[in-house]
């Protein structure tokens, strides 16, 4: 099969850098050895360097938890958490227990979920992380791929473009999810209760003569979609355009974004469409590593 991709770089992840050891033992004016304390002085960390061994493994866990209640706005029980995060059950019990007793999140018999004005800032911090961690992969695939790269995020019933590279990019109008490549990858890696909305408002609005319109028809699609790790457009959305995206995963296991590719049919044919999706979901779980 033929195809203008030009050579596609290994995409590796950097191993994090240890954190140099700490001496213990300190010269005296007096030339004299002793023991230093230094439980009450912060660590030396050398710029650049990361701090893993001052890492703080619950609190990490909380971070991934408050992660996960950003994405969502329903009520989640311990189990659900547990599940999602893969983490012990009686861990995130323990944690759910001191967020909302802290206040950072809302409680309704066994359930939790966070404040409406909490949910908005820590969308508002991930979404700036994911785009400024987006843009070299962007720009990386845009090249390979030889079309232009996108990076949407879901808002609501929508997905929205926030970031893009290549000729012609620049900021598109927020796009269907039943329709858009962008919106199937949400609809398929995210929350069952986000699918059934839209399943349950079936006939959908057909974009062009190849929108899937109906229940059934979305439903095996996204199925599809879970299975091979990518969503496709197949000028469904708009005509004469086929596009190509591919989940994120932020720390915890959460969808946070979408990154992929949109063309011309004419230059974005079908028969390039597998070498080109080994390309997007190499590029979304590169900027996947960068976000853990």
């Amino acid at each position: 099969m033929e195809t203008n991709l030009k050579a596609a770089p290994s995409w590796i992840v950097p191993e994090a850098a240890g954190v140099p050891s700490v001496d213990t033992l300190e010269t005296t004016p007096s030339r004299s050895l002793r023991r230093v304390d230094r439980s009450s002085q912060a660590p030396r960390v050398v710029p650049g360097t990361t701090t893993r061994e001052y890492r703080i493994p619950n609190l990490a866990r909380a971070c991934h938890v408050l992660r996960l209640f950003a994405a969502s706005d329903d009520y989640l029980s311990s189990s659900a958490v547990a599940r999602r995060l893969k983490m012990p059950r009686t861990t995130v019990l323990r944690i759910l227990h001191t967020l909302a007793a802290e206040r950072l999140l809302q409680r309704r018999g066994f359930d939790f979920t966070a404040s409406p004005e909490l949910r908005t800032g820590l969308r508002s911090m991930a979404d700036t992380a994911v785009r400024a961690a987006a843009a070299p992969v962007l720009k990386e695939l845009s090249q390979i791929t030889g079309e232009t790269a996108y990076l949407a995020l879901p808002t609501g019933d929508k997905a929205a473009v926030v970031e893009s590279s290549g000729v012609g990019g620049g900021m598109r109008a927020p796009m269907d999810l039943h329709c858009s490549a962008f919106g199937k990858a949400f609809l398929a890696f995210g929350p069952r209760a986000g699918l059934e909305k839209v399943l349950g408002s079936a006939p959908l609005q057909a974009r062009t003569r190849r929108t899937l319109t109906t229940a059934e028809a979305l439903g095996t699609e996204c199925g599809r979609i879970v299975r091979q790790g990518y969503a496709t457009d197949d000028e469904e959305s708009e005509e004469g355009v086929r596009s190509l995206a591919a989940p994120v995963w932020a720390s915890g296991g959460v969808l946070t974004a979408a990154i992929g590719v949109s063309a011309s049919a004419a230059t974005f044919t079908e028969q390039r469409v597998s070498d080109v999706a080994v390309l997007v979901v190499q590029a979304a779980k590169k900027l996947a590593g960068t976000l853990a």
